[in-house]
């Protein structure tokens, strides 16, 4: 077993970082771990995440008619309870992106949602007589028997688009009128009143709409609290959290929304009495029940995503390479440690390549592996110089890092000894300053870099 020693304060904190991942995997506690985009799977991963919540509630309840009509010989008293189950399903997607931010998306899956119902009603009535044949009084009151002829219900589906936000998505059916009690009166008053005939009827029809909206999409990290860039409100929003540094990132996501009811429950009943050749019925009428309940919050439960991202980590921060002789070579090795849970894609650029020449163009770092480069000296005249190494990576909160380059050239002609060369045109020309060329480099080499790393990203997706 061999061990590599880190100088940069910063590979010790990385080295705890990606200990504890391995002590402790975060991926443990998430429900889903986010895999490379197709387009961009180095900048890019994504994680499905689907929800789904039935409720009881608020369409489950009662209501009474009371005696109808009023001050009629023939009466009803009906009542009913309803019991209804809603149910919403949603599917689509986190998407997290770098290198500018975290950049948060979560695209709904087409016809990825699903909002469906299920209502039913369960019926009471009684009935009340109160009739005057020949000056005699006949009253008689009770309960009618519910022997429904159907097992009214009502139900539907509808599947839309993820995740529903404004205006949402609207479910509504309506059937036609359904005689759910049928009955005999002389069945059911007996005795009471001899030679009584006639019948009770009771038609129910529903109207029902309910509309789930998608108020916003809830993205916090695990203690809690929301991301910075505040919750996703409409199909192509996007939002974003701060990311310091690490091996991965879990982010909690919840939909939540809203389900607006709109829904009647129409009642008709009829009855009619016939009793000693006289004969009573009440209208036909429709008793319209509209439902209490017009909306209600609905909050599904979070779901965790797990984020694997790159983590380079530098072994040193400055090279010297001491004193080189001029027209001589010297070489200097360091490690760039991919210490995150996803592929690292790297490359080194010099500020003055042709004094420092950095020995690798670019690198795949894989999760773990500490990839070994180098950085070369190569003086051309006496003296102290300077440079800089730049390593741009996809790594997400350290996309350009650097590396202090310092030597001294010895050996080599003095300033002095250079001499004017003349030529037989009568032109006197000086041999060029090799410092001032190596200082025209690296200027070359730092203008450069704010359009290499802006095609970076580019270049490593091909």
């Amino acid at each position: 077993m061999s061990f590599r020693l880190f100088s940069s304060p910063r590979v010790f904190t990385a080295a705890l970082l990606a200990l504890a991942a391995f002590a402790f995997p975060r991926s443990a506690s998430a429900e889903n771990v986010a895999i490379g985009c197709d387009a961009d799977p180095d900048w890019c991963k994504i994680a499905p995440i689907s929800y789904s919540r039935s409720d009881s509630l608020p369409i489950e309840w009662a209501f009474d008619t009371g005696w109808v009509p009023a001050n009629s010989p023939l009466q009803l008293h009906l009542w009913a309870g309803v019991y209804a189950t809603t149910r919403v399903s949603l599917e689509g997607s986190l998407e997290t992106t770098w290198p500018e931010a975290l950049v948060l998306r979560t695209p709904g899956k087409p016809e990825g949602g699903l909002l469906g119902y299920h209502y039913g009603v369960e019926l009471g009535a009684q009935a009340k007589i109160k009739v005057t044949v020949a000056g005699k009084d006949y009253e008689w009151t009770g309960d009618v028997p519910y022997v429904p002829q159907v097992d009214f219900q009502i139900e539907g589906q509808q599947v839309f688009d993820a995740w529903g936000f404004d205006p949402g998505v609207t479910l509504s059916s309506k059937t036609e009128p359904v005689t759910i009690i049928q009955v005999g009166v002389g069945d059911i008053v007996g005795g009471s009143i001899p030679g009584i005939d006639g019948g009770i009827e009771v038609d129910l029809a529903m109207e029902l709409a309910a509309t789930y909206r998608t108020q916003r999409l809830v993205i916090e990290t695990t203690d809690g609290k929301a991301v910075s860039g505040g919750d996703i409100t409409k199909p192509d929003g996007e939002s974003s959290t701060k990311y310091l540094n690490g091996p991965a990132i879990d982010l909690d996501v919840h939909p939540e929304g809203t389900v607006d009811y709109d829904g009647v429950i129409h009642l008709i009943p009829a009855f009619w009495v016939e009793l000693l050749g006289q004969n009573w019925n009440i209208p036909i009428v429709d008793i319209p029940i509209a439902f209490p309940i017009t909306q209600t919050k609905w909050v599904f439960d979070k779901q965790r995503v797990h984020v694997p991202l790159p983590d380079v980590v530098l072994s040193v921060d400055e090279i010297d390479f001491g004193d080189v002789e001029v027209g001589q070579k010297s070489m200097v090795g360091f490690g760039v440690w991919n210490a995150g849970e996803a592929r690292a894609k790297v490359t080194f650029v010099s500020s003055s390549p042709d004094l420092f020449p950095a020995w690798d163009m670019s690198a795949d770092v894989e999760t773990g592996i500490t990839f070994d480069s180098a950085v070369r000296f190569i003086p051309t005249k006496n003296g102290p110089f300077e440079g800089t190494l730049f390593i741009a990576s996809n790594d997400p909160s350290d996309p350009v890092q650097m590396i202090k380059l310092k030597g001294v050239g010895f050996g080599g002609p003095d300033d002095a000894s250079l001499q004017d060369i003349t030529q037989e045109g009568g032109c006197a020309c000086r041999v060029a300053d090799e410092g001032s060329t190596q200082s025209s480099a690296g200027a070359m080499a730092l203008a450069g870099l704010g359009l290499f790393l802006s095609m970076f990203r580019r270049a490593q997706k091909k």
